[in-house]
C-alpha cells in the first residue's frame, strides 16, 4: 500500500455536506470509477492512496481547497479472502 496525505484543517468549522456523488462501470470486469464532491471543513488536503491485496483495492485520489472537496476512487468490487489470500468466490 502507499499512502501520501497532507492536511490543513479548519478546527472550528462543523461544515461537511456531500454535494454531488456519481459511480461509473468501466470496460474492465469488476472495476469500479466514483467522483463525488462535497464541502468540509479543511483549508488544504491532499490524498493519494494505492491499495492492493483487501476488500476494494484500487486507487483513491482526494483534493481539498476552502472548503470544497473532491474525491476519486478507481476500485474493485470484490472483497478479498484473508484466508486463502486471494478474492473471495462467491457460489
Amino acid at each position: 500500500m502507499i499512502d501520501l496525505s497532507f492536511t490543513i484543517s479548519n478546527p472550528w468549522s462543523k461544515t461537511w455536506r456531500p454535494l454531488w456523488s456519481r459511480s461509473y462501470n468501466t470496460p474492465f470486469k469488476n472495476k469500479h470509477i466514483e467522483i463525488e464532491t462535497m464541502r468540509d471543513n479543511t483549508i488544504a488536503s491532499f490524498e493519494f492512496k494505492i491499495t492492493a491485496n483487501q476488500s476494494h483495492a484500487g486507487l483513491y485520489l482526494g483534493l481539498s481547497l476552502l472548503g470544497h472537496r473532491i474525491n476519486f476512487t478507481f476500485y474493485d468490487s470484490r472483497h478479498w479472502d484473508y484466508m486463502h489470500n486471494r478474492w473471495e468466490i462467491y457460489d
